[in-house]
C-alpha cells in the first residue's frame, strides 16, 4: 500500500477530514452511507462530494440527489459543512443556509 494511500484510509476511518454522503432513495428511505476524503479547502470539499455523489450512484442506482445529504468534517472529525446538491455552496452547520441545504425551508 502507497502511503497517500494509507493517509486517505485513515482520514475515513477516523471521520477527519471527509465529505459524507447519506444515501437515500426518492421517498427519503435510508439506502447507505458514502465517505469521501478531502484536502480541507472549499474547492476539495466540493470535489470529495462529487467523487461520493459519483459512487452513491455507481452503489445504489435508485439514490435521490436531493433526499442524499451531503456534509463534511474539519481536521478534528465534527461535523463543519452543508454542501448544497448542485455543489455550488457550502455553509456552516448551524446556519440558516446549512439548514435550507438540508430541506428546511422556514431557514
Amino acid at each position: 500500500m502507497n502511503e497517500s494511500y494509507e493517509v486517505r484510509l485513515e482520514q475515513v476511518r477516523s471521520r477527519r477530514n471527509v465529505v459524507v454522503r447519506d444515501v437515500r432513495d426518492a421517498n427519503g428511505n435510508k439506502m447507505g452511507t458514502v465517505v469521501e476524503p478531502h484536502d480541507a479547502t472549499e474547492a476539495g470539499v466540493i470535489a470529495a462530494a462529487k467523487r461520493a455523489t459519483d459512487r452513491m450512484y455507481a452503489e445504489y442506482p435508485e439514490a435521490s440527489n436531493i433526499e442524499s445529504r451531503l456534509g463534511a468534517t474539519d481536521a478534528s472529525g465534527r461535523p463543519k459543512w452543508s454542501i448544497s446538491p448542485n455543489f455550488q455552496h457550502l455553509a456552516e452547520i448551524g446556519t440558516a443556509e446549512a439548514r435550507y441545504m438540508w430541506g428546511d425551508l422556514a431557514g
